[in-house]
């Protein structure tokens, strides 16, 4: 995972063929054209103009495929709360660029309050997570407090977004 910036997105509004569009991709990402398009209620070369608008305009951001953590051996997800030393936009950017870097670390998210971020990682067992944190995780710059908690099941764990 590369560190990006995200652009800000001042989206026009969804039309209701958009809102088609985004609904069958976020059921099957591997939709066809024709199959966008006829959840649409469009011509494809309309539908074609439509996703090229919303890849471009940000609404879209990528494409990408869910994989099954058991199947790769990743049966262990943690979540990890951090706390930095120092909030200056420097401290900030430098911890931000480096936990990009880990590929064990699953998602990454800046909170209000205390702790300052979460993580969740999926490694193969408690000795992985052992080895993450002497490895990666505590040789991040700026931590001054550092958590974790095990899950224990996955209750709700989907990526569709309602609108």
């Amino acid at each position: 995972m590369k560190y990006t910036k995200k652009r800000n997105i001042t989206p026009d509004p969804l039309e209701p063929a958009d809102r088609a569009i985004l609904r069958e991709l976020q059921r099957n990402g591997r939709a066809t054209i024709a199959e966008l398009a006829t959840a649409a209620n469009m011509s494809e070369s309309a539908c074609f103009r439509r996703l090229k608008k919303l890849e471009d305009s940000g609404v879209i951001e990528n494409y990408t495929v869910r994989i099954n953590p058991a199947a790769i051996d990743a049966n262990l997800t943690a979540v990890i709360f951090i706390g930095l030393a120092n909030q200056s936009d420097d401290e900030v950017m430098k911890f931000e660029k480096a936990v990009s870097k880990i590929p064990e670390v699953l998602q990454c998210y800046l909170l209000t309050g205390t702790p300052d971020y979460l993580l969740r990682v999926a490694v193969k067992d408690l000795e992985g997570l052992e080895r993450l944190y002497a490895t990666a995780l505590r040789r991040l710059p700026g931590i001054s407090r550092f958590s974790s908690n095990l899950v224990l099941r996955s209750v709700v764990n989907q990526t569709n977004l309602p609108f």
